[in-house]
């Protein structure tokens, strides 16, 4: 299929038009590099070193036990794991069969965990034993099967199963049950839905994109063929952005695997953890590094002498999730001479829509142009119907083959996100007259008091470029006189103290009266999901009166 975006005529030296997106599934990434490069590395994970024809052996050795196990085409497998050789391996497992890969994050449990198993129609899962008490807490109220252990430190061996629970499997014993390492029997086309991504947005209430092997294959291609590397061999790939949310999955799994790279798994994105981010980079010499801002913003802090060798490996640096500090672009560039990227995308769309032109960059606190093969346009927040013009803030709506099918067994919020072959993604945005796109904030986000329209990351910028505030979000809550009122909840550089005046002060000589806050609190952080985006509704509902 070809794909076609003419955009800005100072960009066509360096920007494609078209591309030509391969109609394979996914795991043709694996195979091809299984076949033509079977010896370069494609997973580093502490002491292990594993081969791209390795993998694949036991790729074949996972997919073809799950079949012998009952696992068909079409059936779903949840994988609960972080970044580690059990998830690469299950994820490419589940999809040469033509099974569905259900991606949910380990940090979901309890009620919101049997939510989405039981929507998925999950028959197996696939998690480690560090999460099973989690899932056999709820697996009675689930139609789970089969459930998959890789067991760590033995936990499996002390939960409690009730009478008619699965009893767990491990993951070495399962691979090992396998008739043999050769390619499973299973006819996958494009058309087949691939992965089921669940995203809880604004709502908190969980719901599937259902991407298609050809919607990820899309994804893909058109990422890299805006910043794609050419001639890099089995360069190294910092995978740190976990892969169960579709960032991660996108641009550090499946890139990676297109490309032939060596990833380097990392099982935690913790932005208090430099010493071995740094030390990673150091010994592994990544060529890309895709992360959130809150790691950008720790990494770039450090003190070490050595930050700009251990940068200077790094030619692809890009950032997604949330907006990423002017100061950390320059500080960046300062370092290394390169441009961290902006990108922007969602997990209906596959991962990414917009990125900044590389090397060159865009201007900073864009979030680039779209892709190749993606139209995108701002409109009206009221009827959804009106082009908004240069710079009018509005809701931002994209286009191109990378977009869902729609969410999973819910037609409802599909026939609202999907229009006229138009995803509504819910995300407030403006153009510029060149054509670059900026995030402003979320739809559901929007303040409405007295009568103006707030957008929240505007207060949010505002307070931190105050030097005692190293993080602030604000939401608004009900009030019976203006509809809703500002609330700002602050987390302190270190060595700041509590000033409320000051914040107030500073906030009313930077901003008109009606978005000035009218309470401060403050608190140790600012909730965010795993791609390092805010999540406001958490944050409303813990100041509900009703909470």
């Amino acid at each position: 299929m070809e794909i076609h975006r003419p955009w800005l005529a100072q960009y066509a030296a360096h920007t494609p038009h078209t591309i030509e997106v391969p109609q394979v599934p996914v795991h043709q990434f694996l195979l091809d590099n299984a076949a033509d490069h079977p010896d370069d590395i494609a997973i580093c994970f502490n002491d292990i070193r594993m081969t791209y024809a390795e993998l694949n052996q036991r790729v074949n050795r996972f997919a073809r036990a799950l079949q012998a196990a009952g696992i068909q085409k079409g059936d779903r497998v949840a994988l609960i794991l972080v970044n580690s050789p059990t998830y690469v391996i299950t994820y490419f497992g589940i999809l040469k069969i033509g099974a569905v890969v259900v991606n949910i994050s380990v940090g979901i449990q309890g009620e919101e965990l049997a939510r989405c198993l039981n929507d998925a129609g999950a028959r197996a899962v696939v998690s480690l034993d560090l999460f099973a008490q989690n899932i056999y807490a709820v697996i009675a109220a689930t139609g789970v099967e089969t459930v998959i252990l890789h067991s760590v430190f033995g936990l499996e061996k002390e939960l409690a199963l009730g009478d008619n629970a699965p009893r767990p499997l491990i993951f070495a014993d399962f691979i090992a049950s396998a008739d043999g390492d050769a390619e499973p029997d299973g006819r996958v086309a494009p058309r087949d839905v691939a992965v089921l991504q669940y995203t809880s947005g604004a709502t908190g209430a969980p719901k599937a994109a259902t991407l298609t092997h050809a919607n990820v294959v899309a994804s893909v291609y058109q990422a890299d063929c805006w910043v794609g590397i050419q001639g890099a061999g089995n360069a190294a790939v910092i995978c740190m952005i976990p892969f169960f949310h579709v960032f991660g999955m996108s641009a550090c799994l499946l890139i990676s695997v297109l490309k032939g790279y060596r990833m380097i798994l990392m099982p935690r994105m913790d932005a208090m953890d430099m010493v071995s981010l740094t030390q990673t980079l150091a010994d592994h010499r990544p060529i890309s590094f895709p992360a959130v801002p809150s790691i950008w913003g720790a990494l770039l802090t450090v003190d070490d002498a050595t930050l700009r060798d251990h940068l200077s490996s790094i030619q692809v640096a890009s950032s997604g999730g949330a907006p990423l500090p002017v100061a950390i672009h320059e500080r960046f560039e300062q370092l290394t001479g390169r441009r961290i990227m902006e990108a922007y995308g969602l997990s209906e769309a596959g991962s990414t829509t917009h990125i900044n032109p590389y090397p060159m960059g865009g201007p900073k606190g864009s979030v680039g142009l779209p892709v190749p093969g993606t139209d995108a346009r701002i409109v009206d927040i009221e009827t959804g119907e009106r082009v908004c013009a240069p710079n009018e803030i509005g809701e931002l709506t994209v286009r191109g083959p990378q977009i869902m099918q729609g969410y999973w067994q819910n037609p409802v919020l599909t026939a609202s996100a999907l229009r006229d072959g138009w995803l509504y993604t819910g995300d407030l945005a403006r153009m510029d007259e060149d054509g670059f796109f900026y995030l402003v904030d979320r739809k559901d986000d929007l303040i409405l008091s007295s009568g103006f329209n707030i957008y929240p990351s505007q207060v949010e910028a505002v307070l931190k470029a105050h030097p005692a505030v190293r993080d602030a979000a604000v939401i608004g809550i009900p009030d019976r006189i203006k509809g809703q009122t500002v609330i700002a909840l602050v987390v302190l550089a270190d060595g700041a103290t509590e000033n409320r005046k000051a914040l107030l002060d500073h906030c009313r000589a930077q901003m008109p009266d009606y978005r000035v806050p009218k309470t401060f609190l403050f608190r140790d952080d600012i909730p965010r999901d795993p791609a390092g985006k805010m999540l406001k509704r958490v944050l409303r509902q813990e100041q509900s009166p009703t909470a």
